[in-house]
């Protein structure tokens, strides 16, 4: 994709598909309750947690005609935009709407029903209500099957070891963690080994993110888990950043735009995606002005006598695929609703740094993590922080990381390119105040 790519807006599309599930919840009383309880319980939004959408064969010229296409599996998906997909001519028409585990939503109902697919199997499906129309809940791991997925034993054996090793590997080797990714892609496939990567890295960034704990129980008592998710981003030092892009081409992203906000910003990034995992990555790092013309993602990155705020957050704390993990998980909610019911509960919000119409977009206030003093040693020693700096990194430690609070409207998948550099400025160890 070109590096200058912008993404477009689709509110017909939009509109069409919100028609959709407004017909759906007036004929089914479940899924407009699910609805209710999403907004006051998560302060989300129930369109943002749909996998698909199920309508009669009728309506695929309607689709065509705002930018749908046919997939591989049959469904309908818009290439340009952030929408569920929409599948046409089954025998039920109705709502699948997507959760990290059946068995959690289920059970935070106190209801039984049968699910159908393996367990931990790239996608399961159960039918919660069927009145009018159908209310499913489903899960998927790296796959956009319609068909549940029945997998033999050795295989789900395989991706519980898989799993494990990559919750129990060393975060301080970056040979050794490219290696472990290389086995996890050969032993399972690499969308699997992608989902179950971004799956513990976001349980390591959660334990260190009170933000994350608060939003996540409250997701939980309504057995969602995060599969609201929207990206998950990564800060790099320039010693391994080519590396870390290496690291998420085996699990099967690839490099989407590239994303920087002028010369005097002093660092850039590479979205990366897996559409079959349904996962968007934004992997920062610090670039000189002349770097911003070159492909970063490939290319070696000498090593630099100054710092901007990602390599410091980095030399700091470590890269986010080691020893620091995520420096934020951002996911969809009601942006307003999620500001003061957080809020409610003891966590502020930074303010916006994207305020449109279509995308909103603002940190929680930081998480402040203790330094390691040998690296504010090492720091001193290279004269790249000054005395007073470093006795602030020893007292008050320096900020970590944040949940980010997104809405999205129009089925817009871009980033603000312009604003974001204000609040990157923000988060630096070296001027964030430490009281937030």
């Amino acid at each position: 994709m070109a590096e200058n790519y912008q993404w477009e807006r689709h509110p017909l599309a939009e509109q069409l598909l919100l028609g959709y599930l407004d017909r759906f919840c007036e004929t089914n009383s479940t899924l407009s309750e699910l609805k209710d309880e999403l907004l006051h319980a998560t302060s989300t939004r129930l369109f943002d947690w749909i996998d698909h959408l199920s309508v009669e064969e009728s309506e695929a010229p309607q689709l065509k005609r705002v930018g749908f296409e046919r997939d591989e599996f049959g469904s309908f998906y818009h290439p340009g935009a952030l929408f569920p997909r929409v599948v046409v001519g089954q025998p039920r028409y109705g709502v699948a709407v997507g959760v990290e585990k059946i068995s959690d939503f289920l059970l935070a109902r106190g209801i039984h029903r049968h699910i159908e697919g393996s367990p931990e199997s790239g996608y399961r499906s159960c039918l919660v209500d069927l009145q009018e129309c159908g209310f499913w809940v489903v899960e998927r791991r790296g796959t956009w099957t319609m068909s549940p997925t029945v997998e033999p034993t050795e295989y789900l054996a395989r991706v519980v070891e898989c799993t494990e090793r990559w919750k129990s590997r060393s975060r301080s080797d970056m040979e050794a963690t490219i290696q472990l990714a290389r086995e996890l892609a050969a032993e399972i496939g690499a969308d699997r080994a992608a989902w179950i990567v971004l799956e513990v890295e976001r349980q390591y960034w959660q334990t260190r993110n009170r933000a994350a704990q608060v939003q996540k129980a409250r997701q939980d008592l309504l057995g969602m888990g995060w599969a609201n998710h929207d990206h998950h981003t990564f800060r790099s030092s320039r010693r391994y950043f080519r590396r870390l892009v290496e690291l998420f081409e085996i699990l099967g992203f690839h490099c989407r735009e590239r994303f920087y906000a002028g010369e005097e910003a002093g660092w850039g990034a590479q979205v990366m995606e897996n559409s079959r995992c349904n996962a968007v990555l934004f992997l920062d790092v610090d670039l000189d002005p002349h770097e911003l013309q070159i492909d970063f993602a490939h290319q070696e990155l000498p090593e630099v006598e100054h710092f901007g705020t990602i390599g410091l957050w980095c030399e700091l704390h470590g890269d986010s695929i080691l020893e620091a993990g995520m420096h934020h998980l951002e996911a969809q909610f009601m942006f307003d609703e999620l500001k003061e019911d957080l809020s409610d509960r003891g966590v502020g919000m930074m303010d916006p740094f994207s305020d449109f119409p279509f995308l909103r977009q603002a940190f929680t206030q930081g998480e402040q993590w203790k330094v390691d003093r040998a690296r504010i040693e090492s720091l001193l020693r290279r004269n790249l922080i000054e005395q007073e700096e470093a006795d602030q990194f020893a007292h008050c430690g320096a900020v970590g990381s944040h949940l980010e609070n997104l809405q999205r409207r129009d089925g817009y998948k871009g980033f603000n390119q312009k604003n974001v550099s204000v609040i990157i400025k923000k988060t630096d160890p070296r001027t964030l105040d430490p009281r937030l």
